[in-house]
Order: structure tokens, then C-alpha cells, then sequence
């Protein structure tokens, strides 16, 4: 009968682990110098490193990748509202097309840390309305709870049905076609020569999408009309 060499070296790293084990807590209880414990501990780190490798392997860039594209944000449409689902945090946000205000989109040089180009800010009328999954972790039970906020964002990097909003917007509010020539601009991809000193240099363009003009007491949407 042939036997698995994973096996052997599972039994192996097992015995000097246990064996590893006994020698730190020895040199614990016999109050010997702290950097040979250390030394000791992280001997036993490293084994059960390579214990984990043997058997779960490191892993790979493909792995982790689809992990992330797994855990971002998702968008639904229908005719009574979008629908944006969090996978991360095990919910879905449900925003009716009557309760939005406006759709502006902000585009943006990434700066260190965010990965994305482009941002639509929603602002509602009222808080959108939360439904948790059935069956939750207790961490998502815990950090999970209702949101009070009337904007909405959603970028190019935490949503991979980022693309899919302009067509919605274009169905359910505006009622027409309206070119996405907004999506199509990045900031930082060319570089500007011969730029007069006395004009700064452009880090975002703000593009209005749909607003109903209604008057609202949100600082931050005044603010965006303002900059139009």
C-alpha cells in the first residue's frame, strides 16, 4: 500500500510542533531568558505556517481576486425601484425611483487608497429602506443596522454593476436617452503641457445627471447646484 508523503510530513511537522510546545512552556516555567522563549514561539509559528500551507496552500492572486469581485456591491432594477445588494455585509437597500432627487456624478483623480474614478451620489428624499439576509453572522448583526442617511454612493470599484446605473437612470427617471460622455473622462491619464500659472489644475469634474430642483435643506446637494 502506497503512502501519501503528505501525510508523513504532516506527521512529522505534528511531532516537532508538540515537541516545540513542550520546550516553550518549560523555558516558561523555568523562567529562562525571554528571547530564547521568543525564539522558541516563533519557531512554533513557522510550523504551523507550514502546516497550514501543506494542507490550505497559500493563496493564489486568482483566488483572492475573485474573492474581492465576490463580495462587491450588486445592482437590481425594476420599474418601482433600485435595488443595491452588499454581500459583505449581507443586506439589501431598497431605493423606490419616487424618492430620489437627484443623481450627480462625481469624476476624480484616485488618490492614495481608493481605487475608484467615478461616483454617483443619489440623494433621496427620505432614508432608503433595509432588509437583512435571513440568516446573518452575529458581527453583520451587530453592524448592520438601520441607516438614516438620504445619499447614496455608489463608484466605479466597490460596485461591479457599476455600468448598468446610466442605462437605469436613462429608463426609470430621465425617460430618455442621454449620452454617457461624463463616463468616458479620467483625470490623470494625459498630461497637460504649457499650463498658465494662474489656473490651477483641474482634480474633478461634477456632472448633473437628474435632479427634480425641488428646494432641500441637504448642505451638500445645495452645494452641487451651486457648482454646475
Amino acid at each position: 500500500m502506497k503512502i501519501n508523503p503528505l501525510i508523513i510530513f504532516n506527521i512529522l511537522i505534528v511531532l516537532f510542533l508538540l515537541i516545540g510546545v513542550v520546550i516553550t512552556v518549560l523555558m516558561i516555567r523555568n523562567g529562562m531568558n525571554i528571547y530564547y522563549i521568543l525564539a522558541a514561539g516563533l519557531s512554533n509559528l513557522l510550523l504551523l505556517f507550514i502546516l497550514y500551507s501543506l494542507n490550505k496552500g497559500i493563496p493564489s492572486s486568482h483566488r483572492v481576486i475573485n474573492k474581492i469581485q465576490k463580495n462587491k456591491e450588486r445592482l437590481e432594477f425594476n420599474e418601482k425601484e433600485l435595488i443595491i445588494t452588499t454581500p459583505i455585509m449581507e443586506y439589501k437597500k431598497f431605493v423606490e425611483w419616487d424618492i430620489i432627487e437627484a443623481v450627480y456624478c462625481l469624476n476624480i483623480i484616485p488618490l492614495e487608497g481608493t481605487y475608484h474614478n467615478f461616483e454617483y451620489s443619489i440623494f433621496l428624499t427620505q432614508p432608503a429602506r433595509i432588509v437583512k439576509y435571513s440568516k446573518q453572522p452575529w458581527y453583520n448583526r451587530l453592524f448592520t443596522s438601520e441607516n438614516n442617511s438620504i445619499e447614496i454612493k455608489i463608484n466605479d470599484y466597490n460596485n461591479i454593476d457599476f455600468n448598468k446605473l446610466h442605462p437605469a437612470i436613462e429608463k426609470y427617471l430621465l425617460k430618455e436617452e442621454m449620452e454617457p460622455d461624463y463616463l468616458h473622462k479620467k483625470f490623470g491619464n494625459n498630461t497637460l503641457a504649457n499650463l498658465p500659472e494662474n489656473k490651477p489644475l483641474k482634480s474633478h469634474e461634477l456632472y448633473k445627471i437628474y435632479d427634480r430642483d425641488n428646494s432641500t435643506n441637504n448642505e451638500k446637494l445645495r452645494e452641487y447646484r451651486t457648482e454646475i
